[in-house]
């Protein structure tokens, strides 16, 4: 990754942006931004799931980039997406699109709850992923757990589950994404998460680092909260949903 990638956490929306709201739920909320393109992770970002696929396994990079084509959305197209959640959804969508082939995307930080954002200037803004997105199987990680860093971006309540069994991937630590989000669920600015970097050595080179959670969306999140830090991880998809359907 190069060193002078840039967060694509945003706060104001270029005037020639286009606008994708993420859904997990069947029903749109009232007060979607103007000219939002609804989306559900389910339909959009995800295949079938079941079994040790998980809840949300990856979707064909065909199918992504057809429904893209279909709304008139190609290369040179700037992207913004949010949800009106925690940002999960939307930092799923944002990797999801990286990993099919679509690198003109940034995330609306706060989401639908940051209100109405003030529109960028005139001058346009383009902001360009960097990063390999790259992601990883159950089986790849099933045969050496203990050759990657392997970080589970789940709750301490998740992570720790209540004791009468393995709750969490073998060897792995827990940096919930709300760790790097201050109280209105933003971004923490960069020397924050820069200190939360160096705390849990998170750019040691011998292992890959390797980030998971339920079924991908909140270490989507933590994946793009740490881009501009120099940090490329490998994205397990599948997360525990899949690990706990493996180990059953």
């Amino acid at each position: 990754m190069s060193s002078s990638a840039t967060s694509p956490f945003i706060s104001r929306i270029p005037a020639a942006a286009r606008l994708i709201y993420v859904s997990t739920e069947a029903s749109l909320p009232d007060n979607l931004l103007p000219n939002s393109l609804p989306t559900w992770i389910a339909r959009h970002y995800a295949g079938e799931g079941g079994g040790d696929r998980g809840r949300l396994p990856l979707p064909e990079r065909a199918a992504v980039r057809a429904w893209l084509a279909q709304e008139g959305i190609d290369s040179q197209t700037d992207v913004v997406v949010y949800d009106a959640g925690n940002g999960s959804s939307a930092a799923r969508a944002w990797w999801v699109l990286n990993w099919a082939g679509h690198h003109r995307v940034a995330i609306l930080d706060g989401g639908l709850k940051s209100g109405n954002p003030e529109a960028a200037a005139a001058e346009p803004t383009v902001f360009t992923s960097h990063g390999s997105f790259q992601s990883i199987t159950s089986e790849e990680i099933g045969q050496n757990p203990q050759g990657f860093l392997l970080v589970d971006a789940r709750g301490t309540s998740a992570f720790d589950g209540d004791g009468s069994a393995p709750a969490h991937l073998p060897g792995a630590i827990n940096i919930p994404m709300a760790l790097l989000q201050d109280a209105e669920g933003k971004l923490l600015p960069y020397s924050q998460r820069k200190g939360l970097v160096d705390e849990f050595n998170l750019k040691q080179r011998d292992r890959p680092l390797v980030i998971y959670c339920g079924s991908g969306n909140a270490a989507a999140w933590l994946a793009a909260a740490l881009q501009d830090l120099d940090i490329d991880p490998t994205l397990y998809v599948g997360s525990w949903s899949a690990w706990s359907a493996r180990q059953a």
